[in-house]
């Protein structure tokens, strides 16, 4: 309902009695309190049991853009971390379109693995995850970091690597994981890098021609415990928050902003969020599983003593999943 709309509706049910422009007002005021909301909803989640993989808590981390009507460009930007065992964000922080993607959004624990494309392999971020006892794997481009090659390395598998961060004397002592990609995928990613170039009116590098062959990931996880396979399988999981990003946009309709002013703005997001984060919350977390199927999603780990990653709620047998409400109608009514 449009406002005016709204205003008639509360007289008529007797809910209140105010003018439409008065509405607005409160709504522009009512921003940092929906904010706060969020975050107790997010607060109140983190009291349940933290799931965990070999000993370790894995987290997603990334940014999503919001634009404005009309606008070119990205006006608002959300970054999330999300808990990839129970399948909840952990962490919100709503920025304007100036606020960049770097791993210093999130707070860490000692015992998180945080995965983080490419745009946060930045070398001054880095040191802080290791400081706070959290480990990382970051995607990167062929020119992100300085990097220093102590070995020389085949097409596949790893090599380590030193970090100057501009920071510390000491460089990090880092691990650089290669792999492969299919021609099929390489061939997508040199199409998107010309025409990126052609855009810009360049010529690609090629340098980043020939890296859109590989996979490079960066981390500081120990061999001994986490081989190359495994620190590419656990990178994989981390487009379970990309998926999470489409159900805010396609469900929760998050983008879809109509106001322009910064503190309706603000307030309209917030209240999307508090809507789709309690959907969330009693939908539960079931990706790709049948609706009577098994209640976990789990990859085997390579060592036979490590846990294997829980992708679905442990509380649900598979009976208590069959029949669940879809995410879409459950965001439905709380939207």
């Amino acid at each position: 309902m449009s406002l005016r709309e709204t205003c008639a509706w509360a007289a008529a049910t007797g809910l209140a009695d105010l003018a439409d422009t008065s509405l607005l007002e409160r709504l522009c005021k009512a921003a940092p309190w929906l904010g706060d909301i969020v975050a107790a909803i997010i607060a109140k989640q983190a009291q349940l049991p933290v799931g965990r993989w070999a000993g370790y808590r894995l987290r997603a981390l990334d940014g999503t853009s919001i634009c404005q009507p009309g606008a070119d460009r990205t006006t608002w930007r959300l970054h999330v971390g999300y808990d990839l065992a129970t399948g909840q964000a952990d962490q919100i922080v709503l920025t304007d379109g100036r606020g960049a993607e770097n791993l210093q959004r999130l707070t860490y624990r000692p015992g998180d693995i945080v995965l983080a494309d490419r745009y946060y392999a930045r070398p001054r971020d880095l040191r802080p995850v290791i400081d706070a006892g959290a480990h990382f794997i970051v995607r990167m481009g062929w020119n992100a970091l300085r990097l220093s090659l102590s070995a020389q390395t085949a097409q596949e598998g790893e090599v380590a690597v030193s970090l100057d961060d501009g920071v510390a004397a000491t460089p990090l002592r880092l691990r650089l994981v290669i792999r492969r990609k299919s021609d099929e995928e390489a061939e997508a990613e040199k199409k998107r890098l010309i025409k990126d170039a052609k855009k810009r009116g360049k010529t690609p590098d090629p340098r980043s021609l020939q890296a859109a062959h590989y996979i490079l990931l960066l981390t500081a996880l120990p061999a001994s415990v986490f081989p190359a396979t495994d620190v590419l399988a656990l990178y994989r999981f981390r487009w379970q928050l990309e998926l999470a990003f489409k159900r805010m946009k396609s469900l929760a309709g998050l983008d879809e902003l109509t106001a322009k002013k910064p503190e309706l703005a603000q307030a309209w997001i917030y209240a999307k969020l508090i809507a789709f984060l309690i959907a969330e919350q009693n939908a539960g977390q079931v990706p790709d599983s049948p609706p009577c199927g098994p209640a976990t999603v789990s990859r085997q780990p390579s060592h036979p003593h490590r846990k294997s990653i829980a992708l679905a709620s442990d509380k649900a047998g598979a009976g208590q999943l069959c029949g669940q409400h879809s995410r879409k109608v459950v965001v439905a009514k709380h939207l």
